[in-house]
C-alpha cells in the first residue's frame, strides 16, 4: 500500500548521524544546567542593593526582626541572628522594601 509517506527517505537502521545529533543536543542541555547552576551559585554569594521607596538611597536589606543582615529569598529573608523568616527593611530607615 502506497500513501503520501511512502516517497520520504526513512532511516531504519539508525544512522551515526541521528547518534550524533542527539549526543551534541544532550551535551548542550548539560552545559546550559551547568551554567544555570554555576550562575545561581554566584547570583547567591554577591550583596544584592535594593533602591529604597522612602528615603531613595540603594541600601543593603537587613531583618525588621532584630536588623541584622540577612539571607535573601524571592520577597522575604532569613535573619541571620535568629535564623526565622523576616521581611526585608532599609538598613537606613528601617522602613520596608
Amino acid at each position: 500500500m502506497s500513501g503520501p509517506w511512502s516517497a520520504l527517505p526513512f532511516q531504519d537502521d539508525g544512522s551515526l548521524q541521528c547518534w550524533m545529533v542527539g549526543l551534541i543536543i544532550g551535551a548542550l542541555v548539560l552545559v546550559l544546567g551547568i551554567l544555570m547552576a554555576y550562575q545561581r551559585y554566584v547570583a547567591g554569594k554577591k550583596p544584592v542593593e535594593h533602591l529604597c521607596d522612602y528615603c531613595g538611597h540603594m541600601v543593603m536589606a537587613v531583618s525588621d526582626c532584630h536588623h541584622a543582615p540577612v539571607r535573601e529569598r524571592f520577597l522575604h529573608g532569613t535573619c541571620m541572628e535568629c535564623k526565622k523568616d523576616c521581611r526585608l527593611v532599609c538598613a537606613r530607615c528601617k522602613n520596608p522594601l
